[in-house]
């Protein structure tokens, strides 16, 4: 019983590092570091930078064929959006982070490998900003508060400009874990989103607290709230088979109560964890013909 209780421990530990994305090396570089390295990146793959809103900004990355060489110049009806993680919110199961910046940008990722005319990433907020900047934040922002009124705003409003900056009519709007959890909670209250993607997103977050034994998101909006809204959407959640972060049963939990008729996936990729290490171009999944339809309809990149 005791080794049994230890291991569920360990387990728990293990689970609350990876969702904070504190990886093998705990000797990631500094943030300084890791935003020069995604800003070098950006530029050899057409995205220019951008920053949202102040004190502090959401920043963002922006892909359109003019930044894009590679890209054929003509106009895109849908703007492609993927939302960041949570980043490195936790140091360990007690003590938060002083800085949320992730040291494995997996929706960073997952947005280059996006393979549409116009697609914009959007970091988490207070993530990938200075020692100045990070002054206007609080601890809240990225731990019990992470999905907070504050900031669904906040990232909507950017996704407003960014859309009026490529003239897009509609939004194919993805998330990575938090993110797809964000970008549910912005898709339920807009009524240009063509199509919704989560990747190994907790989308029911107080199931998933309970899940691993730790504390619930006090100051988030949940999910479940606007469930019925999301129904009507289509919509593709995309899961690791080996994922133990945010396990396919809480997915599975989460559309348990939509109709048969729902234009929802659940999509499992097999041998893959959380960190989705594969090379996943979100906006080419398929699974059935149910979804078919509306997703090669969204601007298919020649």
């Amino acid at each position: 019983m005791i080794r049994l209780k230890q291991a569920r421990q360990a387990s728990i530990c293990s689970a609350v590092i990876l969702m904070a994305v504190v990886l093998v090396a705990g000797c990631a570089s500094s943030t300084v570091g890791r935003y020069h390295t995604v800003q070098q990146e950006a530029a050899t793959s057409g995205f220019a930078e951008l920053r949202f809103g102040a004190a502090p900004p959401v920043v963002g990355m922006l892909r359109t064929p003019q930044n894009d060489g590679r890209l054929p110049h003509t106009t895109s009806s849908v703007l492609w959006v993927m939302i960041e993680g949570d980043g490195r919110a936790w140091l360990n199961m007690r003590e938060p982070s002083q800085d949320p910046t992730p040291v494995d940008a997996v929706g960073w990722r997952l947005a280059q490998n996006i393979s549409r005319r116009n697609v914009l990433y959007l970091a988490r907020p207070c993530q990938f900003l200075s020692s100045a900047e990070l002054q206007a934040c609080s601890i809240d922002d990225w731990t019990g508060a992470r999905f907070s009124e504050k900031w669904v705003t906040r990232l909507n409003v950017a996704i407003d400009e960014a859309r009026h900056t490529t003239h897009a009519d509609r939004i194919a709007i993805a998330g990575y874990s938090g993110g797809g959890v964000m970008a549910s909670l912005i898709a339920a209250r807009r009524n240009d989103v063509a199509l919704l993607v989560t990747v190994a997103a907790p989308l029911d977050h107080a199931a998933w607290t309970v899940y691993h034994q730790v504390s619930p998101l006090t100051g988030s909006l949940d999910v479940l709230s606007v469930r019925e809204k999301l129904m009507r959407l289509p919509q593709m959640h995309v899961t690791g088979a080996d994922d133990q972060v945010v396990p396919t049963l809480l997915l599975k939990d989460f559309l348990r109560v939509y109709p048969n008729d729902a234009p929802a996936e659940l999509v499992t990729l097999p041998g893959v964890d959380h960190r989705m290490r594969p090379v996943i171009d979100i906006s080419r999944i398929r699974s059935s013909r149910l979804l078919s339809q509306s997703i090669d309809d969204l601007d298919i990149y020649p």
